[in-house]
């Protein structure tokens, strides 16, 4: 399989070179299509003045052949921009390749400050996981990847996930043909859920009245200008028009209402109909009918929407234009009630597929998570997948999850808090189906806690120490209940009030946890928490002590990032301190490490 660097680059090139062939033969033929346009209305011009049958013979060899230019015309300039669509995404992807994510919309919209894991792993926003990954190109695709993040999947339905994506990986070209019928297409987050109400309403024209007009409407129009126009008294002839009046008044307020659901979804549903048939292509089994189906809806949609009209009247009143199409619309939703649902879960799950496929593609160094029964956390090399390959920096992990704790210290800016964060990450990869940035990783399935980041609350008077205690609060309630295998990551616990209290508080705070049979990582500045790990009793055994340390060398602090068995030894907030300009006592310094 070729690598994904290459491959785009030559995508790149090839549709770049395409895009910019199509478009010059686009604008010759330009040219062309506006002379042969006043020629063949010359033509029609001579031949009419020949006579009816020779204009007749003309127009009927003439129109079809304009039109048939015409189409192909535009088919032209449709390729040209597809071609320039393709050169863009692998011009993204190749950006992507080089870590610069940010042009891939974030998903902010999903973010949940109350979720367990997604504000301190970096879910959703700007420079998140979710930006990192998502190439969705529907609203309901770009939902239903956030929930792969958001709701860790059972381990069957996460393998299942996994096996699917992994089939598109070898198919590079369809998934970016899937994203290239999808680009621009720019539905609304509600727009799938308005259709879904929509197809579940039941129909709007019933009885009799209604449906015989829709045959009749035209005739008793005709009738009705043949006598304004012919007899006398003219007045006479508008009596026709009178039923469908009738049925205008009476379905008036009911066109609107249902015009609300498909209003402007012609173009949208246009679109889905093309991701469908590109579905279709590679999974035969299907049995075709959405594509199609879609298809006709986009067009009854779109010809509701000829209401905006301020010329409408005249087909209302002569053909009831409204009722003919929502009598349609009503058979389109008695035929698919019960498919549209589907129909859009199929495309919604393809559209995220694509994603991880394309994760998957683009990063070949990374693994495919083995969840286990067992109660273990085993990972190697670990990474932190929104760091670039050159600078992120892999550790190991090798625990229970059966009430035991890891208990992180070391120095300000030596790394824990992103240890914290690159062993969640991968644990919320794993459960959602996708690869994980490392070289193996085997882990139970295990529900993430977070309380990295806390913040006051304003609006309900809520201190940061008091949401800390909330949070703490919340991750209690889930490791107590049985259902739950939880794996909490928790960053400096309790900082908001006194160092007595402080270590008072995360001591028996980490011996519930252990009591409840949690497991996870504590990453703390209190030194003291370490004498935990030799201390006899229940929780004999169940702390194990590890450091990310910090050197000094020439004056200059250097960070390695590499976790180590023990406990810190380093300090560095002084040095800090003082480069920032604060003077800084030798004799504390020493007071102070004593």
């Amino acid at each position: 399989m070729e690598a994904p660097l290459p491959y785009y680059r030559r995508v790149s090139a090839d549709q770049a070179a395409l895009a910019w062939a199509l478009r010059q033969r686009y604008d010759r033929l330009a040219i062309v299509r506006l002379v042969v346009f006043f020629g063949a209305v010359a033509a029609l011009i001579v031949a009419w003045s020949l006579g009816a049958w020779p204009g007749l013979l003309a127009t009927l060899l003439i129109v079809p052949a304009v039109a048939w230019g015409v189409r192909a015309h535009h088919r032209i300039g449709q390729r040209a921009d597809g071609a320039q669509v393709r050169y863009e995404l692998a011009e993204a992807e190749i950006r992507g390749l080089q870590h610069d994510f940010a042009h891939w919309p974030d998903g902010r919209q999903y973010a949940d400050p109350m979720h367990p894991y997604a504000t301190d792993l970096d879910l959703f926003g700007s420079f998140s996981l979710y930006q990192f990954l998502n190439r969705t190109v529907t609203a309901i695709g770009g939902r239903r990847l956030a929930d792969h993040l958001l709701f860790p999947a059972a381990p069957g339905a996460a393998a299942t996930r996994r096996t699917a994506a992994r089939e598109l990986v070898g198919d590079p070209d369809w998934c970016l043909t899937f994203r290239q019928l999808g680009h621009g297409l720019a539905d609304d987050p509600d727009y799938a859920r308005r259709l879904l109400d929509w197809v579940d309403r039941p129909p709007v024209i019933t009885g009799s009245l209604p449906r015989l007009m829709r045959w009749a409407a035209v005739p008793l129009a005709l009738i009705a200008g043949w006598w304004c126009f012919t007899q006398q008294p003219w007045q006479v002839g508008l009596l026709f028009l009178v039923p469908a009046f009738v049925v205008l008044r009476r379905y008036a307020e009911t066109a609107t209402a249902e015009h609300t659901y498909t209003a402007n979804a012609g173009r949208l549903l246009t679109g889905y109909a093309a991701l469908f048939r590109h579905l279709e292509s590679r999974y035969p089994a299907n049995d075709g009918a959405a594509a199609p189906a879609i298809d006709r809806l986009a067009y009854y949609a779109s010809q509701l929407d000829v209401r905006y009209n301020p010329f409408v009247f005249l087909l209302e009143i002569t053909g009831l234009w409204s009722v003919q199409w929502l009598y349609l619309l009503d058979r389109w939703r008695e035929t698919h009630r019960g498919d549209l649902r589907c129909w859009f879960d199929e495309l919604a799950a393809a559209d995220a597929r694509i994603s991880w496929a394309t994760l998957r593609f683009n990063r070949p160094e990374w693994t495919e998570a083995e969840l286990t029964e067992e109660p273990v956390l085993e990972g190697e090399a670990l990474g932190h997948p929104l760091l670039a390959p050159g600078v992120r920096v892999t550790n190991d992990i090798h625990m229970r999850t059966d009430g035991h704790i890891h208990l992180v210290t070391g120095s300000n800016m030596a790394g824990k808090s992103t240890w914290l964060r690159t062993v969640g990450t991968n644990l919320v990869l794993a459960r959602a189906g996708g690869p994980v940035c490392a070289r193996h990783l085997r882990t139970a399935a295990l529900q993430v806690w977070t309380s990295m980041r806390t913040h006051d609350d304003l609006s309900e008077s809520t201190s940061s120490f008091y949401a800390e205690l909330k949070r703490l609060k919340a991750i209690i309630e889930a490791v107590a209940d049985p259902e739950q295998r939880v794996f909490f990551l928790l960053d400096e616990i309790l900082k908001g009030t006194n160092s007595r209290d402080r270590h008072t508080g995360s001591r028996a705070l980490i011996r519930q946890l252990i009591h409840e049979r949690g497991a996870g990582i504590i990453a703390t500045h209190d030194l003291d928490l370490a004498v935990l790990e030799h201390e006899g009793g229940p929780e004999a055994g169940r702390v194990e002590n590890y450091a990310m340390e910090v050197q000094t060398r020439d004056g200059e602090l250097v960070f390695d990032y590499k976790l180590h068995r023990g406990v810190s030894r380093s300090f560095n907030a002084t040095a800090l301190m003082a480069r920032m300009g604060i003077r800084i006592d030798p004799e504390d310094i020493k007071l102070t490490h004593d």
